[in-house]
C-alpha cells in the first residue's frame, strides 16, 4: 500500500473528528442523566407528635397526615391540576382538607381524594410512610 493511500485510510476531516466527538459528548451525557435519574430516592422525616391525630402537617414536599392515632400518610405537594402549591389546611363539608393556593382545588389529607376542583385527579401519594421510632419517615 502506497504512503498516500495510507493516508487517505487513517485521514480524518475537520468535520468528522467533530461529529465524532459529538457524538461520544451525547453518550456521556445521557448516561450521566440516566444516573442522576436513577437515583435513590429522597427520604423526609417529621417528629411523629408534629402531625395531630385526624389531621395533618405540612413540611418541605408533603402534607403528611394522622387519620388515626400510628397510622400515617403522605401527599405531594405538588397539584396534579396545574402544579401550584398545596400549602393550606382547612375544612370542606366536615372533612379536614388540603389546598392548593393557585386555583383552590381542595383534597382530603387521610385518602389524597378531590374533593373539588378544579382539579380532577388526587393527591399523589408517598412511595412509602413508615414510623422509625419518634420519627415518620416519608420516601417519595
Amino acid at each position: 500500500m502506497s504512503s498516500a493511500a495510507q493516508d487517505a485510510q487513517f485521514s480524518c476531516s475537520r468535520r468528522s473528528f467533530l461529529k465524532g466527538a459529538a457524538v461520544v459528548t451525547a453518550t456521556t451525557a445521557a448516561g450521566a442523566l440516566l444516573a442522576a435519574c436513577g437515583s435513590s430516592d429522597e427520604v423526609a422525616q417529621v417528629a411523629a407528635a408534629e402531625i395531630p391525630v385526624g389531621g395533618a402537617y405540612i413540611m418541605d414536599r408533603w402534607i403528611v397526615s394522622q387519620p388515626t392515632e400510628g397510622q400515617f400518610v403522605a401527599f405531594s405537594r405538588v397539584c396534579p391540576h396545574a402544579q401550584g402549591d398545596i400549602n393550606k389546611l382547612g375544612e370542606f363539608e366536615g372533612k379536614k382538607v388540603a389546598i392548593c393556593a393557585k386555583h383552590g382545588s381542595e383534597f382530603d389529607i387521610t385518602t389524597g381524594e378531590v374533593l373539588s376542583g378544579p382539579s380532577r385527579v388526587g393527591m399523589s401519594g408517598a412511595k412509602s410512610v413508615a414510623v422509625k421510632g419518634d420519627q415518620v419517615e416519608i420516601t417519595g
